[in-house]
């Protein structure tokens, strides 16, 4: 995982780009995983690709040295991630983020709370009707 961040880091598109990795533990993992949206509590540690740029430009490496960084480090992390660090939206976003189970769950709680889709930017869950 070191020598990812490294490598990748190395190959950024701007001084500006970032990897970071923040240390989890503590209280969140005091709470079951299927008690809450929330995935990843048995996680050590939490990282972030960033990539950060003004110019219009660059629009399309930056995006892709995020999207493969982020890409090398998920191959070596547990399934899921938090949900509002996602610069990509799109139903397959939240799905990953939340895993099959909890975005079912989430769902059906959207179907009877906002069965409208009112609230549906950002990371969006599409109501479903519990069946």
């Amino acid at each position: 995982m070191i020598d990812c961040l490294v490598e990748s880091i190395a190959a950024a598109p701007t001084l500006d780009s970032e990897l970071y990795c923040l240390q989890l533990g503590g209280a969140i993992t005091d709470v079951g995983e299927d008690a809450t949206a929330y995935s990843g509590r048995s996680a050590s540690f939490y990282w972030i690709a960033e990539p950060v740029w003004d110019d219009p430009a660059d629009d399309a490496r930056c995006l892709a040295w995020g999207r493969s960084a982020g890409q090398a480090l998920a191959a070596m992390s547990q399934a899921g991630n938090y949900v509002n660090e996602q610069g990509d939206v799109g139903k397959d976003v939240a799905y990953s983020a939340y895993g099959a189970a909890k975005y079912e769950r989430l769902a059906a709680l959207k179907a009877r709370l906002d069965p409208s889709n009112l609230f549906r930017l950002n990371q969006n869950i599409e109501p479903k009707p519990d069946i």
